[in-house]
Protein backbone atom coordinates (compact mmCIF):
# COMPACT_ATOMS: atom_id res chain seq x y z
CA UNK A 1 0.00 0.00 0.00
CA UNK A 2 1.49 3.87 -0.98
CA UNK A 3 2.36 5.82 2.12
CA UNK A 4 0.65 8.44 2.62
CA UNK A 5 2.68 11.34 2.39
CA UNK A 6 1.15 15.06 2.88
CA UNK A 7 1.85 16.03 -0.92
CA UNK A 8 -0.86 13.07 -1.74
CA UNK A 9 -3.25 14.41 1.29
CA UNK A 10 -2.63 17.65 -0.38
CA UNK A 11 -3.58 16.54 -3.74
CA UNK A 12 -6.67 14.26 -2.56
CA UNK A 13 -7.86 17.24 -0.30
CA UNK A 14 -7.85 19.42 -3.41
CA UNK A 15 -9.59 17.36 -5.38
CA UNK A 16 -12.33 16.78 -2.87
CA UNK A 17 -12.65 20.57 -2.63
CA UNK A 18 -13.13 21.51 -6.58
CA UNK A 19 -15.76 18.61 -6.28
CA UNK A 20 -17.50 20.16 -3.72
CA UNK A 21 -16.94 23.31 -5.59
CA UNK A 22 -18.62 22.18 -8.46
CA UNK A 23 -21.56 20.19 -6.61
CA UNK A 24 -22.06 23.55 -4.90
CA UNK A 25 -22.43 25.60 -7.99
CA UNK A 26 -24.81 23.00 -9.33
CA UNK A 27 -26.86 23.13 -6.36
CA UNK A 28 -27.14 26.72 -6.45
CA UNK A 29 -28.43 26.17 -10.52
CA UNK A 30 -30.60 23.69 -9.00
CA UNK A 31 -32.97 25.82 -6.78
CA UNK A 32 -32.23 28.89 -9.19
CA UNK A 33 -34.30 26.89 -11.28
CA UNK A 34 -36.85 25.73 -8.87
CA UNK A 35 -37.55 28.77 -7.43
CA UNK A 36 -38.21 30.16 -11.23
CA UNK A 37 -40.44 26.91 -11.71
CA UNK A 38 -42.94 28.13 -8.03
CA UNK A 39 -42.81 31.34 -9.77
CA UNK A 40 -44.28 30.00 -13.12
CA UNK A 41 -46.61 27.62 -10.85
CA UNK A 42 -47.44 30.52 -9.14
CA UNK A 43 -48.82 32.60 -12.52
CA UNK A 44 -50.45 29.42 -13.71
CA UNK A 45 -52.38 29.19 -10.71
CA UNK A 46 -53.55 33.02 -10.62
CA UNK A 47 -53.88 32.86 -14.27
CA UNK A 48 -56.15 29.85 -13.93
CA UNK A 49 -58.04 31.49 -10.99
CA UNK A 50 -58.85 34.55 -13.33
CA UNK A 51 -60.61 32.32 -16.04
CA UNK A 52 -62.56 30.72 -13.40
CA UNK A 53 -63.92 34.21 -12.85
CA UNK A 54 -64.42 34.72 -16.43
CA UNK A 55 -66.27 31.45 -16.94
CA UNK A 56 -68.41 32.13 -13.73
CA UNK A 57 -69.36 36.09 -15.07
CA UNK A 58 -70.35 34.04 -19.13
CA UNK A 59 -72.35 31.63 -16.92
CA UNK A 60 -74.26 34.35 -15.07
CA UNK A 61 -74.71 35.90 -18.81
CA UNK A 62 -76.12 32.86 -20.06
CA UNK A 63 -78.48 32.25 -17.40
CA UNK A 64 -79.70 35.32 -17.78
CA UNK A 65 -80.05 35.29 -21.61
CA UNK A 66 -81.93 31.76 -20.89
CA UNK A 67 -84.65 33.25 -18.91
CA UNK A 68 -84.87 36.10 -21.24
CA UNK A 69 -85.62 33.07 -23.86
CA UNK A 70 -88.03 31.27 -21.90
CA UNK A 71 -90.05 34.42 -21.05
CA UNK A 72 -90.30 35.90 -24.84
CA UNK A 73 -91.05 32.06 -25.89
CA UNK A 74 -93.73 32.28 -23.02
CA UNK A 75 -95.33 35.76 -24.18
CA UNK A 76 -95.32 34.13 -27.82
CA UNK A 77 -96.99 31.50 -26.92
CA UNK A 78 -99.42 33.63 -24.65
CA UNK A 79 -100.31 36.14 -28.44
CA UNK A 80 -100.96 33.30 -30.24
CA UNK A 81 -104.06 32.57 -27.75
Amino acid sequence: MAELTQELMLELLTKMHEHIDTLDASLEEIRSEMHCMSDTMTSMQQEIHSIYGVLGRHEGRLERIEKRLVLRELAEAQTRF
